[in-house]
């Protein structure tokens, strides 16, 4: 049962939201980073989907309308005794696609990670000193801060490094540089590695300000193939994802995510989605797929939101999250009318989670919320959503509908506690379990 989690949207198909890169340990061998890989043909859904290890591309190049952007790049690698020109951006252009590649390019990374999996002999035991199976993995990143001693930290996804032993960065002068892990949070897929080496940074934008409609640039490393630049527009904003498969269920879905058209592939996840002058305002992570493959549908974290979980990682290793504490469920008409609950929408109260805010404040189950600080929660996806906008410590009100009556109740909003045991009860309907 969902801790005030939402049921997600129900997409167009039943399918669940594919991450973008799958765990260390489900991922085959890939091309070494020094060589291109050869174009995968073939492949069935569930081998695209066994080596999703990142999401973000947009295709094509949106040409005029725009005039004056300016940015120059001019990226070279060596390789032997030769040196090879990547590619030469005029100082300006009136292509936002090419502008905001310009501009961001340099601060995106590929990211490799490796890990040994340890496997039963004959008889289904482990011998000792056993030395695993090598696997491999690719993702993306984006170096978005200097360090005190001279190196840089890079925003990626959680599901990209998680479970890895090794991790390498290798960025668009080709130079390939190990990675340390400073800290990872599974409930908004944000990580950061650091290396100790200096690479540009990118330009951080304000997710707050994107309008849907508004185009978009991603950069990543889909299949390996990396640097690759695609763009779409931002199809909508405000997002909520169910946890996916085998999610732990003391695990947020991913929340107020953007939602982008880009053509979004396995490689890409960590990678960046930037606006039209290359300013960062998402960290790609997601996508819904029949295939494992691009449909349209990719999502991002917001760089706000990234950021804010950055910072604490950096700084602790771990991150806090806003939490009311209760198990909840949407309220529908038919559910209603089954309940005699006076109202036919809202967040109803299966069970306030003892020990917590919510139960402080005396919400009981049966308790339908139907606004937070006036804003209307016509859903688990909404009350989530506006909590999650809230500060730990800060004080909220709620309208909650109590039996036949509207009453108002104040509270503080809480933290989430780490590892938190979501308890199931015969009573608790299945559509919001997370399992």
């Amino acid at each position: 049962m969902n801790s005030e989690y939402p049921e997600s949207p129900t997409p167009p198909a039943p399918q669940e939201p594919v991450p973008v890169a799958a765990p260390v340990e489900t991922v085959p061998p890939v091309a070494p980073p020094e060589s291109t890989p050869e174009p995968q043909r073939g492949l069935s859904a569930g081998a695209v989907v066994a080596i999703a290890l990142a999401v973000a591309l947009f295709a094509g190049a949106i040409a005029g309308g725009f005039g004056g952007f300016a940015g120059a790049w001019l990226a070279t690698h060596t390789r032997g005794d030769s040196t090879t020109t990547v590619k030469v951006v005029p100082p300006e252009t009136d292509e936002p696609v090419v502008a905001a590649a310009a501009a961001a390019l340099p601060s995106v990374v590929n990211i490799d990670v490796s890990a040994s999996e340890v496997t039963p002999d004959e008889s289904g035991s482990l011998p000792e000193n056993h030395p695993g199976v090598p696997l491999r993995g690719n993702g993306s990143g984006v170096a978005f801060r200097s360090t005190d001693d001279g190196g840089t930290y890079i925003l990626t996804n959680t599901h990209v490094v998680e479970n890895a032993e090794e991790i390498y960065v290798t960025g668009t002068n080709r130079e390939r540089r190990r990675g340390e892990l400073i800290g990872a949070d599974a409930e908004t897929d944000i990580a950061v590695v650091k290396i100790d080496a200096t690479l540009p940074l990118i330009e951080l934008g304000d997710s707050d300000e994107i309008e849907v409609g508004q185009s978009a640039t991603a950069i990543g490393s889909p299949f390996g193939l990396s640097h690759s630049v695609t763009s779409g527009v931002i199809s909508a904003i405000g997002r909520s994802l169910p946890g996916g498969t085998g999610r732990q269920r003391n695990v947020y879905p991913l929340v107020d995510v953007i939602q982008t058209d880009a053509a979004v592939n396995p490689g890409n996840s960590g990678g960046a989605l930037v606006d039209r002058v290359g300013r960062l305002i998402g960290v790609n992570t997601a996508i819904y797929s029949d295939t494992g493959a691009s449909g349209g549908i990719g999502f991002a974290v917001p760089v706000n939101t990234a950021i804010r979980i950055a910072d604490q990682l950096i700084e602790s290793g771990s991150a806090q999250h806003p939490f009311l504490g209760i198990i909840g469920q949407d309220v529908t008409p038919e559910f209603a009318a089954a309940e005699g609950i006076g109202v036919d929408e809202g967040a109803y109260v299966v069970e306030p989670i003892e020990g917590t805010k919510a139960e402080a404040a005396g919400i009981v189950t049966g308790d339908v919320i139907v606004s937070l600080n006036d804003t209307p929660i016509r859903s688990m996806d909404d009350l989530l959503l506006q909590v999650r906008r809230h500060r730990i410590g800060e004080r909220v009100a709620l309208e909650i509908w109590r039996g036949d009556a509207l009453i108002e109740v104040e509270m503080e909003v809480g933290i989430k506690p780490p590892n938190l045991d979501i308890p199931r009860s015969e009573t608790m309907p299945e559509p919001n379990d997370l399992d």
